[in-house]
């Protein structure tokens, strides 16, 4: 009646609605019963100890098989593939609680506990959408309330731009992931295990923002940008110029050049230049990840962990 809207229950104001577009749900449950179990999954992860106990507790091998973490990512950077399915091959029992599972699905949040230890996990499956950086910014936010550290498992673009982003408000929800990550007290744990490149590096707690321990995989790059979108820009700024100058632009000229600079840039993205450049704390194995993230927790143990209680001023 307020707006002359035409509209049902479910599209106003529905759970499926309130847990894929507007985000105001958690989880989704089926009925009573699901509830019930999501409820349950909830508080098993909230980390809650007597202060006397400080060991770790009992776990078991992921069910998954890690050898076969070396055919999930493709040569080819652009070929995606599921996060899910590495966190699969590393955690106890390769089980893993998401958060908000179909708000932002760009980003996956979740629980889950490695070689005893429990953590959050926040991994990307393209790039980062308002959605999702809100969705991060609030599970970080979770993370610290619990003093849980976090691992973050970088393959990530950057951020999305577009008309359309831009009036969602990318520019602030965008914000609101880099407030919450520059201002967690939590361990951060860093594994870069395809592309990492611009802002999405910084967001996904890239070095910059001194987390404990940053690794990558063989197969990763990182950069401002992938070879071909740099190459790319670069010859749209020749060709304006050539055109203000009123300059005939030659095209057999810029393919030459736009080729050499991706192939360039490429190669300098590329693992073993960024290692060699200390811009990680090495390179590793896939097969190895579960191992190093449980000697990286074990290290970050030997401090009290945590989080902060103050995240500065959020544009809400």
């Amino acid at each position: 009646m307020a707006t002359g809207e035409i509209s049902n229950d479910e599209t106003l104001g529905g759970a499926q609605m309130h847990s894929e577009v507007s985000g105001l749900s958690d989880y989704l449950a089926e009925d009573e019963m699901d509830a019930l179990r999501l409820c349950r999954e909830v508080v098993s992860h909230l980390n809650w100890k007597k202060s006397e106990s400080q060991s770790k507790e009992a776990y078991e091998e992921p069910i998954y098989d890690s050898e076969e973490l070396l055919g999930l990512v493709s040569k080819d950077l652009k070929t995606p593939f599921d996060i899910r399915e590495a966190i699969a091959r590393f955690v106890d029992g390769s089980r893993f609680e998401e958060f908000k599972p179909l708000f932002g699905s760009t980003i996956v949040c979740g629980w889950a506990n490695v070689h005893g230890y429990p953590v959050g996990i926040i991994g990307n499956n393209g790039a980062i959408y308002p959605d999702s950086a809100q969705k991060a910014a609030h599970f970080i936010q979770l993370c610290n309330k619990i003093d849980t550290p976090i691992i973050f498992l970088q393959n990530v673009t950057g951020f999305l731009v577009g008309k359309e982003f831009e009036r969602d408000g990318i520019v602030k929800k965008g914000s609101q992931m880099i407030n919450a990550v520059s201002n967690s007290t939590v361990p951060h744990i860093t594994i870069i295990l395809g592309a990492s490149y611009g802002a999405g590096t910084y967001a996904m707690s890239g070095r910059a923002f001194n987390n404990r321990f940053t690794f990558i995989w063989p197969s990763a790059k990182i950069a401002v940008m992938g070879g071909k979108q740099i190459a790319g820009v670069m010859s749209m700024v020749r060709r304006a110029r050539a055109w203000k100058k009123g300059e005939k632009f030659d095209e057999e000229e810029d393919k030459k050049f736009t080729e050499a600079v991706e192939k360039l840039q490429d190669q300098g993205s590329e693992a073993l230049e960024a290692s060699g450049l200390i811009s990680d704390d090495g390179i590793i194995d896939p097969r190895d990840t579960r191992t190093i993230l449980g000697i990286c927790l074990s290290v970050v143990r030997n401090r009290p962990i945590k989080g902060t209680e103050a995240f500065g001023v959020f544009r809400l």
